[in-house]
């Protein structure tokens, strides 16, 4: 199959902590060298219903929040690559999974503090590892 022509990716999933704004970084980094585009995901956890059974509106502010984080580590990034973000609902690491199955990378952050002693990742790092069709990076906490 020739992908000389197919768009390079690499998908990085966001939280928002400094774990994983390290592997926004490191991605960014990674698709310089690549000539690749970085999607930045982050999943959010579904929110009850509000008053009258109506969802609660708060895409529209987790969305400008991703901006400003990718915007942010783009400024600390020499030539950074072009990044799409999206925020979605989610909590597992197989949602996050689907959304880079055509993707060259998956990137996450380490969560040390949550390893597991048998398999040294946490449950969201593991449910990941077990759905993702494409290599998975986990970078390091600093």
């Amino acid at each position: 199959m020739d992908t000389s022509n197919r768009e390079h990716r690499i998908v990085v999933g966001i939280d928002g902590s400094p774990r994983s704004r390290a592997a926004l970084r490191w991605a960014m980094e990674e698709a310089r060298g690549r000539h690749a585009v970085v999607r930045a995901v982050e999943l959010t956890a579904p929110r009850p219903a509000g008053m009258g059974g109506a969802p609660r509106p708060r895409e529209h502010t987790d969305t400008e929040r991703l901006a400003d984080l990718v915007a942010e580590t783009a400024a600390r990034v020499d030539d950074a690559p072009p990044v799409v973000d999206t925020a979605m609902p989610g909590h597992r690491g197989r949602e996050l999974a689907r959304v880079a199955e055509d993707a060259d990378l998956l990137v996450i952050g380490a969560h040390q503090h949550a390893a597991n002693v048998t398999t040294g990742v946490g449950a969201f790092a593991a449910d990941l590892l077990r759905h993702a069709t494409c290599p998975v990076v986990i970078v390091p906490a600093d």
